[in-house]
């Protein structure tokens, strides 16, 4: 008796550990950019976790249609420390077909690179609040000092939980978060079966859908 006991402590011990390891570390993912509901290019997002450093990138490839959008070619890079799974940003490169620069985040500050600039404060860039909203949640901040194009925006979000949403006619279960820049709605959906992985995210102007990027293909997801 006490044996099946113990197996079955054990058992539950282990099942409860992994289902809280549900970090998302490794992927290469796949979308397809919408201007206006027409398809106008691809995304890819990769992040690569080792030696207590996570590398997270997204590449835009679009058409002319994205460039109307901001979303034509476009390369960002963060690089963010990762000590028992408390994440720091270190540096975040930036580039498209117009400039390039380079952030360096230190305690309480930020220097950008071309020109030189200096913000004081608790500054994150973009892609370091998307993996901190694939990991974290619902252990985030309703609000992030984000730097996007040099400019300082402060990001309050709006979290809603147990939530759906259809892809190519294949539903997603998960959670969303939004944030309105003027008149503007940034929407990103995360799926739970997928380690939330965000699968789907849009702009709306006005009431309006300007762009949208939407899953295609998972290649890697922590190393399946």
């Amino acid at each position: 008796m006490h044996k099946k006991l113990l197996i079955i402590t054990v058992l539950f011990c282990s099942l409860t550990a992994n289902a809280e390891n549900i970090n998302i570390n490794h992927v290469e993912a796949n979308y397809n950019i919408f201007y206006k509901n027409t398809s106008a290019g691809t995304m890819t997002l990769t992040i690569n976790d080792a030696n207590n450093q996570i590398i997270i990138r997204t590449t835009y490839d679009g058409n002319f249609l994205a460039t109307l959008a901001g979303k034509g070619y476009r390369d960002e890079i963060s690089y963010i420390s990762n000590v028992n799974n408390i994440l720091k940003p270190n540096k975040y490169t930036y580039k498209d077909d117009k400039e390039s620069y380079e952030i360096i985040f230190n305690d309480n500050n930020v220097e950008i690179s071309n020109p030189k600039i200096i913000y004081e404060g608790v500054i994150y860039d973009p892609l370091y609040v998307l993996l901190t909203l694939m990991r974290n949640y619902p252990k985030v901040n309703n609000s992030y000092t984000v730097i996007s194009k040099k400019n300082l925006k402060v990001y309050k979000y709006k979290y809603e939980d147990k939530k759906s949403i259809v892809i190519n006619e294949k539903k997603y279960s998960g959670y969303s978060a939004e944030y309105a820049t003027g008149n503007k709605i940034n929407y990103f959906f995360f799926s739970r079966e997928h380690k939330n992985l965000m699968v789907y995210s849009s702009t709306k102007k006005n009431g309006k859908e300007k762009i949208r990027i939407e899953l295609s293909k998972i290649k890697i997801l922590n190393g399946n």
